[in-house]
């Protein structure tokens, strides 16, 4: 049984005597549910520029009908839609927030016969649609996602054999579009057949209107995976060959709710092969039922897992996409793993082509994510890249690598040839296995190596640090859930990290914590990892890490309003916590709380850290998304809740406000951490131990009495 926890804001003009009013933390307000029907997934939240809050997330269209198998959580449950609503002032009250309005509307569809339930009998399979991805800019929004409703003739589906044959319909991509800040929306766009499967949607866009969107294809349908990682499975990261990445972009300059603005998808990696499978041995069946597995398309190698940007080379260029994702190394049996490749190209020019191997051909790489920013640091970095890399594949340990993108002489600081530490650039985009092994790049920088003991460094002394370890220096340890943030100069990397990956899965003497570095790109300095989670019970992990910096300067409200106006110096940490379970046990784990600070004066001061979501009895909080003011003195949350009987989407916001400084911070790093050791004004949080009344009441009574809901603070 979870204890309640209470906490208390603190009105920043209460004189509190002999105690001076030095530091900042966070006061939130009431929590809002902003879902209906107990099967929300996946909520996600935009600031638009007039200050509109845009929520949207998956939930059932009707709790008790319209139901699917649902492979990723191997249930049946009833089928969801795609819903959106907004609020443009006081969105901590339900009354505020506008209707939910449905974008997807398949749920109620069925665009082909499966025998779903594996009984021998098909049956209509309900639209059905996955996790909404979300991206704003200036007006305009996107929302894409991945459904079972294809209302297309060569839509196709795979049966498998371990889940008692059940047949499950290929899913198709699709995108609906506003340019008003969600007051209304396009009708949905299908951007793929359905002939072969679609996973993992992401698209990125540009005020001026210019609009990417990539998604992968696996023409033998979504693979199960073999459950050796901390996921799910079944989410798109293993894949059969023959796997690609497909783009669309959109026109530019759109300017209402259009039906149709995208151009026709094309694949931008090469792994078909123009050849079909002779020897495929999972049946695939088209929508009439016919067996076609010996139809189906081949290649040597597949494609996963695709991240994208969209940036201007200069203010007057084309806008460039920036592709990067991981792709099996088809070595025909000589390797195993995978590569990450990068590929960067105007916007509206795509084409199948190998991207350049990046990570080190020997290693295992996957889960790229990079970080570009819209103009070049002082320095000249302009980009980041990140991703897992290791010797071991299937869930095995792996350190956080990066590479920089830094701006060389006219360049933009995009291309394979500004990297540093630097790739062969001249060999690295091809298909050629052996070419591939045989390439000259030098290693990634290790970030995570070593955490616990690494140290302050400079680039000058990279090679005697822990930024230069192999990935086998350390190899029990392990890295992941890796963030990154990049403001001019400054460039913070975060990671969750376990000393020692077998001790955490197999008895629990080990967990996850979440770390956080610093790269000063003027001063050529590395911050040693810091630990802001500090957990010490090794009985909870830290899951889900968010690292989010303040959005740009709103031209349209600054200075008249400064909340308006940038402070780059500011951002979010945010995290929650999952019961750590051994992997010998039959106990899943069980998300736990949500956590949140505030950094300042660029990671010197973090605020104490805040549980937001978490206080009830009996219930779980998990995948938290953050979003703030461009002062940051405002912070902006939502988040999805299992209470037991059904999973709500949550919203709650916070301001920042002066703390008393109770003799344990400096004005430095000290910080309160989740598991209790550090200050929340004046309490603390301890999982395990029993709530103390006396703690809530003389906190009360220091306060007169007065709990303090909300306060409104300006930069």
């Amino acid at each position: 049984m979870r204890q309640n926890f209470l906490i208390i804001a603190v009105v920043a003009a209460i004189s509190w005597p002999g105690v001076a009013l030095a530091a900042t933390g966070l006061s939130f307000s009431d929590t809002v549910q902003l879902s209906t029907n107990g099967g929300a997934d996946k909520t996600k939240l935009v600031r638009m520029n007039n200050g509109r809050m845009v929520a949207v997330y998956g939930d059932f269209l009707e709790p008790g009908s319209n139901t699917v198998y649902d492979i990723k959580a191997r249930t049946q449950r009833p089928a969801r839609d795609i819903f959106a609503r907004y609020c443009d002032a006081d969105c901590d009250q339900i009354a505020s927030w506008s209707a939910p309005v449905n974008l997807s509307g398949t749920a109620i569809q069925s665009s082909i016969d499966t025998d779903w339930n594996g009984d021998g009998t098909r049956t209509p399979f309900a639209g059905d649609s996955e996790k909404p991805n979300l991206f704003s800019s200036g007006a305009r929004i996107v929302v894409s996602w991945v459904d079972k409703f294809c209302d297309s003739a060569v839509q196709r589906t795979v049966t498998y054999p371990t889940l008692r044959n059940r047949e499950i319909p290929f899913g198709c991509t699709y995108a609906v579009h506003s340019a008003d800040n969600g007051n209304s929306w396009s009708e949905p766009v299908r951007l793929s057949s359905g002939q072969r499967d679609a996973k993992q949607d992401v698209h990125r866009g540009l005020g001026s209107g210019q609009w990417a969107i990539t998604w992968q294809e696996d023409p033998r349908g979504l693979q199960l995976g073999e459950a050796e990682g901390p996921g799910d499975g079944a989410s798109g990261a293993k894949v059969s060959q023959g796997t690609d990445i497909w783009y669309s972009y959109s026109i530019a300059a759109w300017a209402s709710q259009d039906l149709d603005i995208w151009a026709t998808p094309v694949r931008i990696t090469d792994n078909y092969s123009g050849q079909m499978a002779s020897d495929n041995f999972t049946l695939i069946r088209d929508a009439l039922g016919n067996d076609v597995s010996d139809s189906v398309e081949d290649g040597a190698a597949g494609a996963s897992r695709a991240n994208l940007a969209l940036q201007f080379g200069s203010l007057d260029s084309v806008p460039q996409a920036i592709v990067a994702y991981e792709e099996t190394k088809a070595s025909a049996g000589l390797d195993a793993g995978k590569f990450i490749r990068y590929h960067t190209f105007d916007w509206n020019a795509p084409a199948a082509e190998p991207g350049c191997v990046i990570s080190s051909p020997t290693l295992n790489a996957r889960r790229v994510r990079f970080i570009p920013q819209k103009e070049p640091g002082s320095s000249g970095l302009r980009l980041g890249l990140l991703w897992r890399e290791g010797e071991f594949t299937e869930g095995g340990p792996a350190d956080i690598v990066l590479r920089k993108g830094v701006v060389a002489g006219d360049s933009n600081g995009f291309s394979p040839a500004e990297m540093v530490p630097a790739v062969d650039a001249a060999n690295c985009e091809t298909s050629d296995y052996a070419t591939v092994a045989a390439l000259n790049n030098q290693p990634a920088l290790n970030i995570s190596s070593r955490t616990e003991d690494a140290k302050a460094t400079t680039d000058a002394d990279i090679a005697t640090s822990t930024l230069s370890d192999d990935t086998s220096q350390k190899v029990e340890e392990n890295a992941i859930a890796h963030r990154g943030l990049l403001r001019g100069n400054d460039f913070y990397i975060g990671y969750v990290y376990t000393p020692v990956l077998t001790e955490l899965l197999y008895t629990n003497t080990k967990n996850y914590n979440f770390y956080v570095r610093h790269y000063d790109a003027t001063a050529g300095t590395w911050s040693a990892p810091e630990n802001l989670s500090n957990i010490t019970d090794t009985g909870i992990n830290v899951r889900e890490p968010r690292l989010v910096g303040t959005p740009g300067t709103n031209t349209s409200k600054c200075p008249t309003d400064p909340e308006e106006c940038q402070d780059t110096t500011r951002y979010y940490v945010a995290w929650g916590t999952q019961t750590n379970v051994s992997d010998w046990g039959r106990e899943e784990p069980s998300d736990l709380d949500l956590y949140a600070a505030r950094a300042e004066d660029s990671g010197a001061y973090y605020t104490p850290v805040v549980r937001f979501a978490g206080e009830a009895t009996d219930v779980e909080d998990f995948e938290s998304q953050i979003r703030m003011t461009p002062a940051g003195n405002q912070l902006f949350v939502v988040w999805n809740e299992n209470d037991g009987t059904g999973t709500n989407a949550l919203y709650r916001e916070a301001v920042t406000i002066s703390i008393p400084d109770d003799g344990t911070a400096d004005g430095g790093t000290d910080t309160a951490d989740s598991k209790g050791d550090g200050p929340i004004l004046g309490c603390s949080y301890n999982p395990g131990a029993p709530f103390d009344p006396t703690l809530f009441l003389l906190t009360a009574l220091a306060i007169g009495g007065l709990t303090v809901r909300k306060v409104r603070a300006h930069a």
